[in-house]
């Protein structure tokens, strides 16, 4: 798991064995480290790239990333009619999309891709329809033995008691805390569905919205969760064997 520092934006990249996933590639201003860190991974082709929502925080170097390295699949989330993306960032990951031949998907609850190394992902949320993009983020899941992490999006605490109160199985050792540890997410009672161990907060140093905010941090720490930040860690990468999870930081800040 690549938690790649994208400044105040979401980039993770899942290599297992020969399957790659990508879940957002963080604003257009980034997509040169994007694309430079998948080439530095010798990555040729992308399997799977999920885009959680039409933020351009998320998918803005999605396009640069599929004129780059193309993807077989291009997952995102159904919204209303009425709220169809029809901004630049949404317009060219569609067109790129296209150009390169991805198949175009929207999330469907309940369904898992299953990987030739035995891991798999499964797709939790958006459950219901709302009225902003940022509770349409997919949820997903991803699975490797006995180790699995939670891919959260922006979602915010509406969406994350509607996942709660959908049944799903949220737990994980790890989770992407969602919409880069703002307050308006990381409802507890969802924090304690998951019961993570490590917990990865993807955001820019510095950021006009003060992510993470105090109380999310105050949170996960009564919660006994070990955060790592792409601000002040730089890339952070973990490493599963199916077991244990090992993790390695870009920078080691003790603060």
């Amino acid at each position: 798991m690549h938690f790649i520092d994208v400044e105040q934006g979401d980039c993770t990249l899942i290599v297992a064995s020969e399957t790659t996933i990508l879940i957002d590639a963080g604003e257009v201003s980034e997509s040169g480290s994007v694309v430079k860190y998948l080439n530095s991974l010798a990555i040729d082709r992308l399997d799977m790239i999920v885009a959680s929502h039409p933020h351009s925080d998320h998918i803005g170097s999605l396009s640069s990333v599929l004129d780059e390295f193309g993807a077989d699949k291009l997952i995102m989330p159904r919204v209303t009619e009425d709220m169809e993306p029809i901004t630049s960032s949404y317009m060219n990951m569609i067109d790129s999309a296209q150009k390169c031949k991805a198949k175009i998907e929207y999330a469907k609850v309940g369904k898992t891709y299953s990987f030739d190394d035995g891991s798999s992902l499964e797709i939790l949320a958006p459950v219901k329809d709302y009225e902003d993009y940022n509770n349409y983020s997919i949820v997903c899941k991803f699975i490797y033995g006995n180790t699995s992490f939670l891919f959260t999006g922006d979602i915010e605490k509406l969406a994350e008691r509607d996942i709660v109160e959908s049944g799903a199985d949220l737990s994980a050792d790890v989770i992407k805390i969602a919409h880069h540890g703002s307050r308006t997410s990381s409802l507890k009672i969802f924090m304690q569905a998951v019961d993570p161990r490590f917990a990865a907060i993807s955001v820019g140093a510095p950021n006009d919205y003060g992510h993470p905010h105090k109380e999310t941090l105050e949170l996960l720490e009564l919660l006994n969760i070990k955060v790592y930040r792409t601000d002040r860690h730089g890339n952070v990468v973990m490493f599963s064997d199916g077991n244990n999870i090992e993790i390695v930081k870009e920078k080691e800040v003790s603060y």
